[in-house]
């Protein structure tokens, strides 16, 4: 049985693959789906890899940019563009994300993931699949102290709470700004299409709209 380490980057599936470095666990793949990266991520991947000696294999799968363009084949909107993800439903991660990875999974025979989940989160964990972090007793505290000791902290926890793609309309004006300052030309393809898609970033506001609450947005339409 092949042992695949589904890794996010994050510091639970990167505190994983230290457990099984410390243990002598094997891993025989290491995978990923990366829709809409930053920069600092594809560059902490680099040093991910060299630290593991093993290559990470992104799956393959629609961008966002796909996504984004991609149109509706079936229903009322048959025709229209998909544009910005509905904040209330996780269709995208589903369509970028989760299928893909469940796909190369199939073709890959008889094997268990190494998830990263770590001590008294309320997931389940399905057999023949585990956890290392509930197998040693780690929490996710426990799981970021193990990270920064060994140099391995995703430097996105610099600058947001969590992972997540570049352009997802759930982020919170703060992250947003970030966005601007770290991904400008990504945040200057959001400016520009904006008016292009069928669905408003957030429920009933532009990004536009969103960004200028509050006289906020100066600042940010500045960087572009």
């Amino acid at each position: 049985m092949r042992t695949i380490l589904a890794w996010s980057g994050g510091k639970d599936s990167t505190a994983t693959a230290i457990l099984a470095r410390q243990h002598g666990i094997t891993i025989d793949d290491i995978v990923t789906v990366m829709p809409d990266p930053f920069k600092c991520e594809l560059d902490f991947k680099k040093r991910f890899e060299a630290w593991m000696g093993q290559a990470v294999t992104v799956i393959p799968g629609p961008s966002f940019d796909e996504y984004f363009w991609a149109r509706k084949v079936r229903g009322p909107h048959k025709g229209t563009i998909y544009g910005w993800p509905f904040t209330v439903f996780r269709a995208c991660a589903r369509v970028m994300k989760w299928e893909p990875m469940q796909r190369w999974a199939k073709a890959q025979g008889e094997h268990k993931f190494l998830l990263g989940i770590a001590k008294g989160e309320a997931r389940n964990i399905l057999a023949p699949n585990e956890s290392l972090l509930v197998r040693f007793g780690l929490t996710e505290a426990d799981a970021r102290d193990l990270c920064e000791r060994h140099g391995l902290l995703n430097p996105m926890y610099a600058h947001f709470k969590r992972g997540g793609c570049v352009r997802c309309p759930k982020q919170c004006r703060e992250a947003l700004r970030k966005v601007a300052e770290l991904e400008p030309e990504k945040w200057a393809w959001m400016v520009r299409h904006d008016a292009d898609s069928p669905v408003t970033f957030k429920p009933g506001k532009t990004l536009g709209q969103f960004m200028c609450n509050n006289g906020g947005c100066a600042h940010t339409l500045a960087m572009l």
